[in-house]
C-alpha cells in the first residue's frame, strides 16, 4: 500500500512540476512519519522514498537512532524545546521549526560542541496563530540577520504551516514573496521553500516549494 501510495504522489509530483514549468529535481518529497511505527519508515524507503519527516524530539531521537541507512535523510519538522536540541543536532538533515533567535543560539552552540553545521529552515508563523511556532512575517528580516552571524548553522530557506481553515495557496505566494524579498535584502541565497502538505502539495508546488511534507496520502490517517 505505501509502495503504491508513493507511486500515485510521485505522478502527482510530476504533473504539477510540469504544469508550473519546474523540473521534478526540484522537489523533495518528505514522508512525515508522526505516530507512525518504525516498520513503515522501512517499507517507504524501500520504496524508494529518501527522506521523512518526523514532529516529537523523543520519537525523531528513536527512529534515526534504530534505522538510519545510507541515502535516508531525517527531517525535524515539529516545535523544538531548547532543552531538547541536543537530541536533534547533528541528526537531521534539516531543522525546519527555526523560529527565534533563543532556539537559534542553542542550535549553534551545540552544533560548536558537535563539531558540525547545521542546516535549518526558518519557520514563519503566517496566521498569527498561538497554536503555532514560528517568527511573525513583520519580524522575520530581523530574525534572519541575526541568525545569521552565527557560525555553526546555515539559514537554507523558510517553512511555513498555513492556516488549515483557509486556503493555503495565498499564505504560499507570502512565503515565496517573502523568501525572495530576504534574498535581495541580505545578499544570501535562501533556495529552500517548505510548503505544502497531503491536501494542497500541487499548489505548493506551483508557487515554487521546493520541500513538501506529505503524511496521509502516504501512511494512512492517524
Amino acid at each position: 500500500m505505501i509502495a503504491q501510495n508513493l507511486d500515485a504522489i510521485s505522478k502527482k509530483i510530476g504533473e504539477a512540476t510540469i504544469a508550473a514549468g519546474r523540473d521534478v529535481s526540484e522537489i523533495t518529497l518528505i514522508g512525515v512519519t508522526k505516530t507512525k511505527p518504525l516498520e513503515m519508515i522501512k517499507k517507504a524507503f524501500e520504496a524508494g522514498l529518501t527522506d521523512v519527516g518526523e514532529n516529537y524530539v523523543e520519537d525523531f531521537s528513536d527512529k534515526q537512532t534504530s534505522y538510519h541507512p545510507s541515502g535516508l535523510n531525517y527531517h525535524f519538522i515539529g516545535r523544538l524545546p531548547t532543552k531538547k536540541v541536543r537530541k536533534i543536532v547533528g541528526k537531521a538533515h534539516l531543522i525546519h521549526s527555526v523560529g527565534s533567535v533563543k532556539l537559534a543560539k542553542k542550535i549553534d552552540f551545540v552544533s560548536s560542541e558537535e563539531k558540525v553545521r547545521q542546516d535549518i529552515l526558518i519557520q514563519v508563523n503566517q496566521g498569527g496563530e498561538l497554536s503555532k511556532s514560528g517568527v511573525e512575517p513583520d519580524n522575520l528580516e530581523v530574525l534572519v540577520k541575526e541568525v545569521s552571524t552565527l557560525l555553526n548553522i546555515r539559514i537554507r530557506g523558510l517553512m511555513s504551516i498555513p492556516p488549515f481553515h483557509k486556503p493555503a495557496q495565498p499564505y504560499f505566494t507570502q512565503l515565496r514573496h517573502l523568501r525572495d524579498n530576504l534574498q535581495e535584502k541580505i545578499g544570501t541565497e535562501l533556495p529552500f521553500l517548505s510548503m505544502g502538505m497531503s491536501g494542497d502539495f500541487v499548489e505548493a508546488i506551483s508557487e515554487g516549494a521546493t520541500h513538501i511534507r506529505v503524511g496521509t496520502s502516504i501512511f494512512g490517517s492517524r
